[in-house]
């Protein structure tokens, strides 16, 4: 149900060209278990879980009013979920996005699903619990205390996820990415930065890529593994006893605590670093 509706155009003088903010303000009751979908051609987007049964929807976009006439913003319910939409037709929307803010922000149920794409700007996720599915063009993703599983897509940016119960499939074109506390099955890859992660848990399988950039794995002392890690420049270490079948100054492969699921780590430049967790 539809509670609270308002779209605002606000003018903010600037210069002989005016300038203005776009808001959009919409409160919907739903029930726990349903999802969010929000689908912009660019805006930075925050999605935080709140007590209770209601989405709240915050949107805000600054630019000139000649390019604020275009943008259409819109939220709807259909059934148990919330779509958030923001088009920009007509002109380029990145040539527009250089006059003002863009930015979504939406507070769900904690028990919630979240699926973003954004063509442009960061990704915030928070105190979920249900599947996450997050993709922007360019910009950073974090994700903090999720349960359920979460994916995550950037063309260039950084990934940070922590306290993740739940598979975890990172993948970024170009930045570090940073994975801990995840107690599920992990992937992480990025063209070209670090890569951390931190296992809590059984290990459900790992597996982290870096095409340029150097890589540390920390694991519970009492982890099961067929471990495979390898580097085309630097070395592999280990605190963590290893049965090897291959140890060279930039190969390990062989098995953890009699071995497990598959725990496979390379990098095409840098160091790997295995390490016992605290």
């Amino acid at each position: 149900m539809l509670r609270l509706s308002a779209i605002a155009l606000v003018l903010i003088a600037a210069g002989s060209a005016h300038a203005a903010e776009k808001t959009l303000d919409r409160t919907f009751t739903v029930s726990p278990g349903g999802e969010l979908v929000v689908d912009a051609d660019g805006a930075s987007v925050h999605v935080s879980a709140i007590d209770g049964n209601q989405v709240i929807v915050h949107m805000v976009f600054g630019g000139s009013e000649r390019n604020l006439d275009d943008i259409k913003l819109d939220a709807i319910q259909k059934d148990n979920g919330v779509t958030v939409t923001a088009r920009k037709p007509g002109r380029n929307w990145f040539s527009w996005g250089r006059w003002g803010k863009q930015e979504i922000e939406v507070k769900v149920p904690r028990r919630y699903g979240v699926n973003v794409r954004t063509g442009g700007g960061s990704i915030v996720l928070r105190d979920t619990s249900g599947r996450a599915s997050l993709h922007t063009s360019g910009g950073s993703i974090s994700a903090k205390n999720v349960t359920g599983n979460v994916e995550l897509r950037t063309s260039g940016g950084s990934i940070h996820v922590d306290t993740i119960r739940g598979d975890v499939d990172a993948d970024t074109s170009g930045g570090s990415v940073q994975l801990l506390n995840i107690d599920g099955k992990i992937r992480g890859n990025t063209s070209g930065g670090s890569l951390r992660c931190s296992l809590v848990g059984a290990n459900r399988g790992i597996s982290v890529t870096t095409s340029g950039g150097s890589i540390e794995l920390k694991l519970p002392r009492g982890t099961t593994a067929n471990i495979e890690a390898r580097t085309s420049g630097g070395q592999v270490s280990t605190e963590i006893p290893v049965t090897s079948t291959a140890r060279e100054k930039s190969e390990l492969v062989g098995t953890v605590n009699g071995g497990g699921e598959r725990i496979y780590a390379h990098t095409s430049g840098g160091s790997i670093a295995v390490r016992e967790a605290n």
